[in-house]
């Protein structure tokens, strides 16, 4: 997530210690942007440049940046590009500012924008995305045993090469060939395991999120008695099992 801090140069390395420890203790992965006010005309290019991609402006110490002209121009760009502003505070808790900058980095909002009031086709959305969720499984599948014959073709062959004595130690190379390929395979294997998990766990959100509107909740119940993915006794993801077979 790309934040835009506007600050004074005083309090750099406050904004940037704070930043840090909230990324840690959140499980965010944000990426500030520092800039210096010191470069004249050219720095207020390279803030509008990055005001315009930033996915939100932090504001550390408000009351500190309100004397400061620079930051006081920052801020009016920022609003002027309807971009969210959030404060933080050099000494406080900030806890309704922390809650904010969580919700703008799992996109709650826009998640919760994409459902209408009106549950007249929920039913059916409901059906069609639990048929996406198998169709989705199916492919992971295909995709396993894809993998796993060239995995398997690759060694076969390098086998039969060894045996036959095709391939000796003048040309071990060969070998070293089979390996990286072999390398690459699993990497990408273990990439593609890893995004179909995180696009299952989006649509089961999806569900979930519609089973609201209906009588019976029963996906979630199933979740729920899974302990929420929280007790590794009762349920362990199918994702972090998996991946440990290409590695």
């Amino acid at each position: 997530m790309k934040l835009f801090v506007i600050h004074r140069f005083k309090d750099r390395k406050h904004a940037k210690k704070k930043l840090k420890k909230l990324a840690q203790n959140l499980s965010l992965k944000i990426q500030p942007i520092f800039l210096d006010s010191s470069d004249g005309n050219e720095w207020k290019q390279k803030a509008e440049s990055a005001i315009s991609q930033a996915e939100a402006t932090v504001v550390f110490n408000p009351s500190s940046c309100k004397e400061s002209e620079n930051a006081k121009w920052e801020i009016e760009k920022v609003k002027d590009a309807g971009i969210e502003i959030i404060e933080l505070n050099k000494n406080d808790d900030d806890a309704t500012s922390i809650l904010r900058l969580k919700s703008l980095y799992e996109l709650k909002e826009e998640f919760e924008n994409c459902f209408s009031s009106n549950s007249k086709d929920v039913f059916e959305l409901y059906k069609l995305m639990i048929e996406s969720s198998e169709s989705l499984i199916q492919r992971r599948q295909k995709t396993n045993a894809f993998f796993i014959t060239v995995i398997g073709s690759l060694l076969t062959i390098a086998g039969l090469l060894v045996k036959t004595g095709i391939i000796n130690t003048g040309s071990i190379l060969i070998l070293y060939g089979f390996s990286v390929v072999g390398l690459l395979l699993c990497n990408s294997w273990r990439n593609l395991i890893d995004n179909y998990g995180k696009l299952n766990k989006a649509k089961f959100n999806v569900i979930l999120r519609l089973e609201q509107e209906l009588t019976a909740q029963i996906y979630s119940a199933e979740w729920i008695s899974l302990g929420k993915g929280l007790r590794p006794k009762k349920y362990k993801s199918f994702t972090s099992t998996e991946k440990n077979v290409p590695l």
